[in-house]
């Protein structure tokens, strides 16, 4: 792991305007900034970035934290690769320690015998080249062989590596096998650059032709893409992700100069996905294998990106022939990416072409399956959906039209009292005020706020609904004076409601005559100007 007096250090360098302006566009508001929530669609900013508690807050949605939980959500990142990544922002080294340093290594030696490996065995190397592969991208994507199982353990001992974190980080299956056996291995990085997985092709006719790490603590195959280390960069320049099935795609659109393609990792895009894709801002271009499977990746990938308001489209290559084929067949892939079908259109055309439309049975199950996408739509999106799906069934527009009408979400408006908050924003601001006010004031003296000031009492600091108390510009934090009389005013109608309470209690009256007393001499001291402390429960009884 990394150190902690490392993370320490950079947590003091971090400058959280500087780290969120990055991604967002930050505007001062009084002492604090303000934005347009990142994490949630708002047309009024309602995100909010404290310079002087370093911490970021949406009273929109409740999202919260620090700079680097920021970098965490925003780029879908684990602990260790969000400080990796405000390391390489901040030109910080990190030091690590000793365990994790070698779970870290661990990979690398994996992988360098791997290469080595490689390099041993001709038939595998026979393989790449008749695939198309050049030595130098070979080098670049450090791809190796995996040997025979005995060669593999054998190795693992002689190098005095860790079986048991081999297992965790999934080299090894039960502490037992290699996962790889007689394959080629792609390994996987972060977008830092770390080796996190590996990926493994038979060159032995097995019938699993490709296999993945499963998830591990470090690797999350929906939350990453195959190549977006080399790609990143390009991608970013030319405002454009093509996005492919599998690693030897990507190894030969990067060879041929198409340097920003990306591969999913054996499983279909997902939502974890999108908002890497988000990060990117760029136009996404799905170049999947011609083939049944990859048309019907292509309809659901297509669906997701369009409903997420994503531009781009499809390529589609010739019968049988995926993006690697295309290039080892000499293809000028660039005239296939002219030709791309956007999402609309493409989700459309091969839906139906999934049906034999001169059959009303099978019309009418087309017209449903897009119904039920239309209806997870964006009612911004609908309109055009439904006008270009009813001119290629030549229906009415209205038989593609949902009924159901969605009541509108009434976000509900937050009530503030400001003789409450004002106390709790003093308090949270001069922590050394907690001890004390604890002996005049309890939550169930607060008509609206109880529950902030609950969280208060037990510390609860970064709690998002305390959180949208305390970092309002029209809350003031008050002197010790003022806040006195914040208190006795808001003591003053908690007393007098509780001796009416009492007067109507059915309890003996000996108590009665006493909680009378003790409420008329609290009164009498507040409306002096003096503090009285919390009636003790045990004197009621």
């Amino acid at each position: 792991m990394i150190s902690k007096e490392s993370i320490e250090t950079l947590k003091s360098l971090i400058d959280i305007v500087d780290v969120i302006g990055n991604y967002v566009q930050l505007k001062k508001v009084g002492s604090n900034y303000k934005a347009l929530c990142p994490f949630h669609s708002e047309k009024t900013p309602s995100f909010v970035v404290s310079p002087s508690k370093q911490i970021y807050h949406c009273f929109g949605c409740g999202a919260s934290g620090d700079a680097i939980k920021f970098v965490m959500e925003i780029e879908k990142l684990s602990f260790q690769e969000a400080i990796e990544k405000l390391a390489s922002m901040y030109n910080f080294k990190l030091t690590y320690t000793k365990g994790n340093f070698l779970s870290l290594d661990l990979l690398e030696k994996v992988n360098n015998f791997y290469k080595g490996e490689l390099e041993k065995n001709s038939f595998a190397y026979n393989y790449l080249k008749q695939r198309g592969l050049s030595d130098s991208i070979i080098l670049k994507f450090e791809l190796g062989y995996a040997p025979s199982i005995e060669e593999q353990i054998n190795f693992f001992k002689n190098a005095n590596l860790n079986f048991k974190e081999l297992t965790e980080l999934g080299v090894l299956v039960n502490g037992e096998y290699p996962r790889l056996i007689e394959r080629i291995t792609f390994p996987i990085f972060s977008q830092s650059g770390k080796i996190i997985a590996f990926g493994g092709r038979t060159i032995t006719n097995h019938p699993a032709k490709y296999i993945n790490f499963s998830n591990t603590k470090i690797f999350n195959k929906s939350r990453t893409f195959y190549g977006l280390n080399f790609a990143r960069e390009h991608i970013l320049r030319k405002k454009e992700a093509i996005i492919v099935e599998g690693y030897m795609d990507v190894i030969m659109l990067h060879q041929a100069g198409i340097e920003n393609s990306i591969a999913t990792l054996g499983t279909a895009l997902t939502n974890e996905h999108l908002p890497i894709l988000k990060k990117l801002n760029s136009k996404v271009i799905l170049a999947y294998d011609s083939d049944n499977a990859g048309i019907n990746a292509a309809i659901k990938a297509s669906k997701l990106l369009f409903k997420n308001y994503f531009e781009g489209g499809v390529v589609l290559f010739e019968e049988g022939e995926d993006p690697a084929e295309a290039i080892k067949n000499g293809k000028n892939i660039n005239e296939y990416l002219k030709k791309q079908i956007p999402f609309r259109e493409f989700i459309i055309e091969f839906t139906l072409k999934k049906y034999n439309l001169k059959k009303p049975t099978e019309k009418k199950a087309a017209i449903e399956e897009l119904k039920e996408y239309i209806k997870s739509l964006d009612e911004i999106l609908k309109e055009d959906f439904i006008i270009q799906t009813a001119q290629k069934l030549q229906i009415s527009p209205d038989i593609l039209k949902i009924s159901s009408k969605k009541e509108k979400q009434k976000i509900p408006i937050k009530k503030i009292d400001i003789a409450e908050a004002s106390i709790i924003k003093t308090v949270y601001e001069k922590k050394e005020l907690l001890n004390w006010i604890c002996e005049y004031i309890m939550p169930e003296m607060f008509n609206t706020h109880q529950e902030e000031l609950r969280l208060l009492f037990e510390e609860k600091f970064d709690h998002p609904k305390l959180l949208d108390l305390v970092l309002r510009e029209d809350i003031m934090v008050l002197d010790e004076n003022t806040l006195k009389k914040q208190i006795i005013k808001l003591l003053i109608p908690y007393y007098q409601k509780k001796k009416q309470e009492v007067r109507f209690q059915n309890i003996p009256s000996e108590k009665k005559v006493f909680l009378l007393k003790e409420y008329n001499s609290r009164l009498l001291e507040l409306k002096k100007g003096n503090l009285v402390l919390i009636l003790d429960e045990k004197e009621e009884i």
